[in-house]
């Protein structure tokens, strides 16, 4: 019974170790199920640097903190290209701004619409 016990705490503090380090990538599977939704992709500029996130498609508008969590931030267009690769053919993205978001200048916008039109995905863009 000890030894289960031990295995259970070794598992559950590898599991909380895991997440500790601030400065990691989200974690995106090798590639992400269908959603009936779609994606949402959102981004911003932050000291000169953009970033991204792509979320689930859901019902409700997403808070902007919940956009920014640090564990859907992608750091790059390399980020970004990484992430939409591993969305299945066919999927519809949504991309969009608003307050505390907005949408990079025109080459970024080509860059993603060219990823996406080499995936098969299908790309909205708000403006």
């Amino acid at each position: 019974m000890k030894k289960i016990q031990s295995l259970f705490l070794v598992i559950l503090l590898g599991y909380l170790l895991s997440g500790c380090d601030p400065a990691s990538q989200p974690v995106i599977p090798t590639l992400l199920a269908e959603s009936m939704k779609g994606y949402e992709l959102y981004s911003w500029q932050d000291n000169g640097q953009w970033k991204f996130a792509i979320l689930v498609g859901t019902n409700r508008e997403k808070t902007v903190d919940e956009i920014k969590a640090t564990d859907t931030v992608l750091l790059s267009m390399d980020a970004l290209k990484s992430a939409l690769s591993k969305i299945s053919a066919g999927q519809y993205i949504m991309w969009s701004s608003r307050e505390g978001l907005s949408l990079p200048p025109d080459d970024i916008i080509r860059q993603v619409e060219q990823i996406c039109k080499d995936k098969d995905l299908i790309l909205n863009i708000a403006k």
